[in-house]
Formats: structure tokens, sequence, C-alpha cells
């Protein structure tokens, strides 16, 4: 009788461990730690594909000559410099025999609307909130010249190698032929 006692005992001891232990422990804390490898295993793989993806990009940055890459700076820059900016206007202003004044930056905020902005040496300060790699502020400003001149000017802008579109015009009438054009310039850059 003791002898069919034993084996019985056995497998009901095996079957309570098995239920009380080995399972909870293998579906609780063993389970968690697999998940946990299993996302970060997932996160190496796309580290590694980062990794390669970087080298690529890198590779095709080095195969661009070095004019190529000063040209794309000046045409969407990685920050705006508005110091330079209203200089580099001034100047085609004078070459073009108008007369710029009264600049006032701002910059888009969330809602549409402009906001001024402080600026940082060289920097102006948060963008416009959105998913797009590039940003804008707008540039208020005053000009007064002839028609012809004024033309010239804004062909100069057309023409500039960095994008700016002018968003608002208004022109004073004037009986001696030299206008007042107030005008919004939105400047574009990389952020």
């Amino acid at each position: 009788m003791m002898s069919r006692l034993v084996p019985i005992g056995a497998l009901i001891l095996s079957l309570a461990l098995f239920l009380l232990y080995i399972k909870p422990t293998y579906t609780g804390p063993i389970q968690e730690t697999k998940t946990k490898i299993d996302s970060y295993t997932a996160a190496l793989a796309a580290a590694d594909r980062f990794s390669q993806k970087e080298a690529e990009l890198t590779q095709a940055r080095a195969n661009i000559s070095a004019d190529s890459l000063t040209r794309l700076n000046s045409f969407l820059p990685d920050g705006v410099d508005n110091v330079q900016l209203i200089l580099d206007l001034d100047a085609l202003a004078a070459r073009s025999g108008v007369t710029l004044s009264n600049f006032d930056i701002k910059n888009q905020d969330e809602g549409g609307t402009s906001a001024t902005t402080p600026s940082v040496p060289g920097q102006l300060g948060p963008g416009l909130a959105s998913n797009t790699p590039v940003d804008s502020l707008d540039l208020t400003l005053s000009a007064s010249g002839t028609y012809p001149a004024f033309r010239a000017f804004l062909a100069g802008v057309e023409q500039s190698l960095r994008p700016l579109d002018v968003v608002e015009l208004t022109v004073s009438e004037s009986t001696t032929g030299v206008y007042k054009y107030d005008m919004t310039i939105r400047i574009y850059w990389l952020h």
C-alpha cells in the first residue's frame, strides 16, 4: 500500500509545486522580464538602424561640395541672424534707391497672431510650435522711394537666395512721386 501512496504523493506534490510556485513565477516576474528584454532588443535594433542611416547621411553630406553647402545654408539657415538680415535688406534697398526704416521683428505664435519676441544675439527665441522643420517670423518695415525704385527693391527680394515672402503691403499716396510703403516680410529658417 505504501508503494502506491508514494507515487501519488509525489504527483500531488509536483502538481502543487507547479501550481503554487512555478506557474506564478513564470507568468509573473519572468514574463515581465522577457517583455522588457524584447523591448530593449527592439530599441537596440532601432538604434542600429538609426546609426546606419546616420552613416549614410553623413556619407551623402560629405559628397556635397562646400560651395553647395554654403549656398544651402544661405538659402535655409539653422537660425535667424536678425541683424545681418536687416543689414542685407538695407543694402539691397540702398542699391535700389529705397530707404528703409521702422524695423520690427515679430515671431508667429500658435494662434497665428504675431507677438514680439526678444532677440538673443544672432538668434531669435522659439519659433512656431508645429511639427514642421521650418520656422518663420514676420519682419515689418517701412520703405520710402519712387515706384520704379520700389519695384527694383521687390525684384531684389524676389531674386534673393534667402526665401522671403512679402505677406502684407500698404502704399501711401503721394503728390511728389516718393511713396511710403509699409510691408510685412515673412522669413524662414530650419529649427
